[in-house]
């Protein structure tokens, strides 16, 4: 177990949080374990910087990896051809 600043037993070591940390930061863990998680980064100066690297290098990937639309000529190109696809047509 860690304990915060204030001597306080957090409820979760390191090791569980850092293990935890990608749920986290996806929102996917339920409200108890997401909450002894936050209790944890309040606390603990390592595992807080680990934190805050980890969700500033998601944000970065997500902006870099967000896609761009095609054009909308190509659009419509692509979606003539499925539409002769499935009418049987191959022309």
């Amino acid at each position: 177990m860690s304990q915060d600043p204030g001597g306080e037993d957090c409820g979760m070591d390191c090791d569980d949080a850092i293990e935890h940390l990608y749920t986290f930061l996806d929102g996917e863990l339920t409200p108890g374990v997401r909450d002894e998680i936050q209790k944890h980064l309040a606390g603990c100066h390592g595992c807080f910087g680990h934190y805050e690297f980890e969700r500033a290098f998601l944000r970065f990937l997500e902006a870099r990896c967000q896609a761009q639309a095609a054009p909308a000529h190509l659009r419509r190109r692509v979606f003539e051809r499925i539409l002769l696809d499935e009418s049987g047509s191959t022309s």
